[in-house]
């Protein structure tokens, strides 16, 4: 009995080691010298269209429509998708003189459908590039364009730099959950890009050449569609690539509910997708000899930080009940590297971009934070990612 035991602690303490050993190369990759910015010097994106699927954005989208229509040229519009609305999107989209297209089907729901509802409108007189944008986000100065121009230049998927931001006055595990986005958007993707050539889209603010693009099918319930949009995308050949200079914001909820919601499908949807299939592209980039492929796989395999630092507490405390037991220590001393690892680099990712965030005198968030993913992680958080959900509802706030 005690082999069986000993095998599959070894087994558990060796994944522990590589993903830990991952997560901290992706880190330390980051920091490395040059940023990996795309020249933009005499590029001049062709016509764009931005799509903002909405449902039930009413009290929201004013502010979206305002940052994203300030960047426009002549040549360019935006097309709201109003999702399924039962409020009065449509109207208020058009009192900004902005395109809406209505699409009823509750039996279809999902913000890939939306997206792809908004496609397909635009085959009869397609742009050069399509810009997705959600619609409670904001865009930083002059970060349309250079998004645009990204795509453009490389003919590749261009993802911003998208940012959750705690609402001014938010509680401390907001602050704790802006470091925690920042850590994987900012310095993660940033990483990633550097050692595989490839990052996610990771939500708001994605742009893509059209020919590209329309041979994509979004139309799907995936809760997580943004790592489905990724793989699609590298499985194609055209990985995405980021573009940090390209800025997206946007606010975590402040009422609970909503904001147990959305981070039950970012936590758990992910997890869900990853062990579905994770190790079916890592065998795929290996067979094709395609590194964007093993990259894209093997971030994938990292879970959520909270996931991660949680698996180690626990694999570090069987290990040591196995080497007082049994006298065997190697996967003690595994575990305890992995979990060294993991803790240098978040804490290099804190000094680096966490310290303004999340200061000395906020840490004690991080408990509220860790008791909040109970929730998260507990029956009704699972129930809300079985099928696709908005984020918030009309009895949260205007959201997804």
């Amino acid at each position: 009995m005690s082999w069986i035991v000993l095998s599959i602690l070894y087994l558990l303490a060796l994944a522990a080691f590589l993903i830990a050993s991952f997560f901290a190369a992706e880190v330390l990759a980051a920091f490395a010298p040059g940023r990996g910015r795309v020249d933009l010097k005499g590029i001049e994106p062709g016509p764009l269209v931005v799509i903002i699927p909405a449902h039930n954005e009413s009290g929201g989208i004013s502010q979206t429509l305002k940052s994203a229509g300030a960047q426009l040229r002549s040549s360019d519009r935006i097309l709201v998708v109003a999702d399924n609305c039962t409020d009065d999107t449509s109207s208020r989209v058009q009192e900004f003189g902005v395109d809406v297209l209505e699409r009823d089907d509750p039996e279809r729901r999902g913000k890939g459908y939306a997206l792809q509802f908004g496609l397909d409108s635009l085959r009869a007189n397609p742009p050069a590039l399509v810009v997705f944008l959600d619609a409670d986000c904001i865009l930083a100065d002059g970060a349309l364009l250079r998004l645009a121009g990204v795509a453009a230049k490389t003919s590749r998927p261009a993802q911003a730099l998208y940012l959750m931001k705690s609402p001014a006055g938010g509680a401390q595990k907001l602050k704790v959950a802006e470091f925690a986005w920042a850590l994987m958007n900012r310095i993660r993707m940033q990483g990633l890009q550097r050692l595989f050539g490839v990052t996610r889209i990771t939500g708001a603010g994605f742009a893509a050449p059209w020919s590209l693009i329309q041979s994509i099918g979004m139309g799907s319930d995936e809760i997580v569609e943004d790592l489905a949009f990724t793989m699609q995308f590298t499985r194609n050949g055209v990985a995405p690539i980021l573009a940090p200079d390209a800025v997206v914001e946007s606010e975590f909820p402040s009422a609970e509910t909503a904001l147990m919601r959305q981070s039950a499908r970012w936590s758990v949807g992910s997890l869900r997708f990853a062990w579905r299939e994770s190790a079916g592209i890592f065998l795929e980039g290996i067979k094709k000899k395609n590194l964007q492929l093993i990259g894209a796989a093997l971030d994938l395999m990292v879970p959520p930080l909270t996931v991660l630092g949680t698996s180690l507490v626990a694999l570090l405390a069987a290990s040591a009940a196995v080497w007082f037991a049994l006298g065997v220590s190697a996967p003690f001393y595994l575990v305890a590297i992995a979990t060294s690892l993991v803790s240098i680099a978040v804490v290099a990712s804190w000094m680096e971009v966490g310290r303004k965030i999340l200061p000395p005198s906020e840490l004690l968030g991080i408990i509220k934070f860790l008791a909040a993913k109970t929730s998260v992680f507990g029956r009704e958080g699972r129930e809300s990612t079985k099928q696709w959900t908005p984020t918030r509802s009309a009895n949260d706030e205007p959201g997804k």
